[in-house]
């Protein structure tokens, strides 16, 4: 995408004061990581291969919040220690991290596992005393197992996991942010994650892991959530609107090898429908609430045509479990003036249909989460909510359909990210 000059100048004045000494850390944040400014990964031509201009991330730990809900409602809250090692990347854009989750009321760990990164993209925002702050983000998913057999499952522990279920892992999905200060050095850092209930992760003819055990219950690990920045676990309608710029962008699945050039976003549009509680189902509370999420694409498929996408609803609920995008609030950060600021989160998963003119027209299913509000977005356009996807599963459009489709981790081929007003 074709950066505006805004984004530009304040990618520049981050340059220039990235040689400002870094000052000691705070509870919620990780080590330095270097304002690097654009990406590199807008490229000039369809289906190019591009090298990414990304930093070495840094291992991070922060204080967390576990949440359980039932019914749609949250349940128990529980204070946690959330730790994952420095990313490493496998491909391009995509990197692998430990992630351990620990109880602080017992100090022990509960929950372990890979937890996969893949970057969709970076943007420049304000902090309350005009400090530039440079934001990578990443859409998240993780394949988790219990640390302690044989105990009590502590929140956010799914029954799923042995001893009480017969599952190993527990998939979460969601985002990652990176936030450096470019001019103290200092990066700070968010987690959201989350589990679903049955419906959506153990749905039988679909999951790698199907089965009955919390049909009414779903589980998120958030982070940070302190005194110093709390989280409130609430509801909202999720974010809506016209598409403003950013794109798509395909994973040639090299290891160690380069990325392909962003396609832009030509026009599109997150159109809200409304909301449910799929996990009882009920039409209140609106834990889960429902986009149609479309858009058109610069570069052209084999027909000519502009390349496209779209969420998909077929045979929701008794096919499939996605009524187009279908997004699940977790709630929001209620300190201004620490990162990320009053931000609210949510998940996003859905089937998708894409026209691609670098992979053909495919199927697939995505997860990743959508943010609105916090600080400033450096933008000539007021921007206050974004949306950041990866897929799990691909398949071509006219088949075959290789089952499972959801359960565990799978291999991502494409990201896409937006913004609306």
């Amino acid at each position: 995408m074709r950066r505006s000059v805004l984004h530009r100048v304040a990618f520049s004045v981050a340059g220039m004061l990235l040689g400002i000494a870094t000052v000691a850390l705070s509870p919620l944040a990780s080590a330095q990581v270097p304002c690097t400014g654009p990406d590199g990964l807008a490229g000039f031509n369809c289906c190019q291969l591009i090298g990414a201009n990304l930093p070495s991330f840094t291992p991070v730990s922060l204080p967390g919040l576990g949440v359980c809900w039932t019914n749609c409602q949250p349940q128990t809250l529980n204070a946690l220690r959330v730790d994952w090692t420095p990313p490493i990347p496998v491909q391009c854009s995509e990197y692998v991290t430990a992630l351990t989750i620990t109880d602080i009321n017992s100090t022990l760990p509960i929950l372990k596992g890979s937890l996969v990164l893949d970057y969709t993209r970076t943007w420049t925002e304000l902090d309350p005393s005009n400090n530039i702050i440079q934001v990578w983000r990443f859409a998240a998913k993780a394949d988790l197992s219990p640390v302690l057999v044989g105990l009590p499952p502590v929140c956010p522990e799914p029954s799923c996991l042995q001893p009480f279920g017969n599952q190993n892992t527990a998939f979460f999905y969601g985002y990652v942010d990176y936030a450096t200060n470019c001019s103290s050095g200092i990066t700070q850092n968010v987690l959201v994650l989350y589990h679903a209930c049955d419906f959506f992760i153990h749905n039988p003819g679909l999951s790698s892991a199907p089965g009955s055990y919390h049909p009414k219950n779903s589980y998120a690990i958030v982070a940070p959530h302190s005194t110093l920045q709390p989280f409130n676990v609430s509801k909202a309608p999720s974010p809506a609107g016209p598409l403003i710029g950013e794109g798509t962008r395909d994973l040639p699945n090299l290891p160690g090898g380069p990325c392909r050039a962003t396609d832009g976003i030509v026009s599109g549009s997150l159109t809200f429908l409304g909301g449910a509680c799929l996990c009882i189902p009920a039409g209140a509370p609106k834990q889960h609430t429902f986009r149609m999420f479309s858009a058109t694409t610069n570069c052209p498929i084999s027909s000519g045509l502009q390349g496209n996408f779209q969420a998909l609803n077929i045979g929701f609920p008794t096919l499939l479990p996605w009524f187009y995008l279908t997004t699940t609030n977790i709630g929001v950060w209620t300190n201004p003036n620490v990162y990320p600021g009053q931000e609210r989160a949510w998940v996003d998963e859905g089937l998708f249909l894409r026209q691609t003119g670098c992979a053909g027209d495919v199927v697939s299913v995505e997860y990743g989460g959508s943010t609105k509000n916090g600080w400033q977005i450096l933008h000539p356009v007021l921007l206050t909510a974004c949306i950041d996807i990866a897929d799990n599963y691909t398949a071509p459009l006219f088949g075959p359909y290789p089952f499972p489709i959801l359960g565990n981790v799978m291999q991502t081929d494409r990201v896409t990210f937006t913004f609306t007003p």
